[in-house]
């Protein structure tokens, strides 16, 4: 069992924009697209059998929202 206990996915709408603007901030390339099937696909190639994904908002109105989506 290999778990990655560091991982984040956005609803496919949203991946994208999210994706590069965090990439941007970061100065870093991303592993994944950020969608859930890009996530899994990242799992499979890398032997990843569990991961931990981590909620993101950039503000308060967002928590519902996400926290609905993460569950």
């Amino acid at each position: 069992m290999l778990i990655d206990f560091h991982t984040h996915v956005f609803p496919d709408a949203l991946a994208p924009r999210a994706i590069a603007s965090l990439s941007a901030q970061a100065n870093e390339t991303p592993s994944t697209d950020g969608t859930v099937a890009g996530l899994c696909a990242s799992m499979k190639a890398a032997g990843v059998t569990h991961s931990v994904t981590l909620p993101v908002i950039t503000k308060v109105s967002q928590f519902d929202t996400v926290n609905a989506f993460a569950a």
